[in-house]
């Protein structure tokens, strides 16, 4: 089968590119040719082309199936069904199909032969606007490497590097947005309570970009000096030493759809704490492999990091092996390439597909 499979870009860190990245390898590996189209960042330019490389490998390949990783390039999906016939599938997360605005982007959604998402909750989402697209949606849950994502030593390069020695480490690893909802400004909230039970905690906030919420919190609260660490963007390799570094990981975020971050947390053997709602709830296992907080209520928050910095939550949640081997047991690659070569089968046994790939 010949993929054309477009997406943003693979490289960046974000559960989305990451979902991307595994997706298309499982999908090669599973036997289909790829062709990957990448929407780079930047403005008018990166969007002309992206949207010509979109154009151009599709005219030159001409696929029996495109796969679109987002939302907001499925109204070109759309326009190339109508001209050329070709079927496509739609992979949808979590905050994007909250509302789904439009006319085109609409459509792009009716017109796909399949919906592929990551969580009941974000099915649900999709549902309630589009009831017609009940049998035409495909479940497939974000996966983690464990020979990638696994227990080790605290990095003392990164403990110099902070001047941590010795402190516990609350860690948070997300993109940082004012438009969005990931949480890092409600653990800084909560986080002066925390301080009073453990004076020594460090809060490292970890990722790309800016949240205006988070600068105000910094500059306002001169409790949190020398307590809150933020170490801006990390490479994908450096990932497992910052986790490795935690004590805990926090991030109550709203909206989300899964959260890829939980799961190589936990791979690491490092305990989370994330929000009782949304994908968050699904994607620990209804509270078996995290433990579940009021994304709203900081008291809560800080008392459940602090009941873990003490050592005072649930046995599992203190066991490092065993939040690594019930992780990789239902996020592990092998059931993911499974489960993506089972989705193959399937489209390669639907009509339009077949079509394609016998014309």
């Amino acid at each position: 089968m010949k993929v054309l499979f477009v997406a943003g870009d693979v490289k960046r860190i974000g559960g989305i590119e990451k979902y991307n990245k595994d997706f298309v390898y499982a999908l090669s590996q599973a036997g289909a040719t790829i062709s990957l189209v990448q929407r780079r960042e930047g403005g008018f330019m990166a969007k002309a082309s992206f949207l010509c490389r979109f154009l151009f490998t599709f005219v030159q390949h001409r696929p029996d199936i495109i796969f679109c990783g987002h939302l907001n390039f499925s109204p070109v999906c759309i326009i190339l069904k109508s001209i050329w016939g070709t079927p496509y599938t739609l992979a949808l997360y979590g905050i994007e199909v909250i509302k789904v605005n439009g006319l085109l982007k609409r459509q792009g959604v009716l017109g796909a032969q399949l919906i592929i998402t990551i969580s009941e909750y974000t099915k649900d989402l999709i549902l309630r606007q589009f009831p017609e697209k009940k049998d035409q949606i495909f479940m497939l849950p974000s996966a983690v490497d464990g020979s990638i994502f696994h227990i080790k030593e605290k990095s003392q390069s990164l403990i110099e590097k902070f001047n941590i020695a010795g402190r516990p480490v609350i860690l948070s690893l997300a993109r940082l947005a004012t438009s969005e909802h990931k949480g890092q400004d409600r653990v800084l909230r909560s986080f002066p309570r925390v301080l009073k039970r453990i004076p020594d905690a460090v809060y490292l906030i970890v990722g790309s970009g800016h949240d205006d919420r988070v600068n105000t919190l910094l500059h306002e609260s001169s409790v949190l000096d020398g307590s809150v660490i933020v170490a801006g963007p990390i490479s994908d390799s450096e990932r497992v030493d910052y986790y490795n570094l935690a004590d805990v990981f926090v991030l109550p975020s709203k909206f989300e759809g899964f959260g890829i971050v939980f799961i190589e947390s936990l791979a690491c053997g490092v305990p989370v704490v994330a929000s009782d709602g949304y994908g968050c709830r699904e994607g620990l296992l209804n509270g078996e492999i995290g433990l579940l907080v009021n994304p709203d209520d900081t008291k809560m928050i800080a008392d459940t990091i602090v009941e873990v910095l003490e050592k005072r939550a649930s046995e599992r949640f203190c066991d490092r092996e065993y939040l690594r081997r019930r992780t990789l047991e239902v996020y592990g690659m092998a059931a993911w390439n499974e489960r993506v070569k089972m989705l193959l089968d399937l489209l390669c046994q639907s009509e339009p597909v077949k079509a394609r790939m016998a014309a």
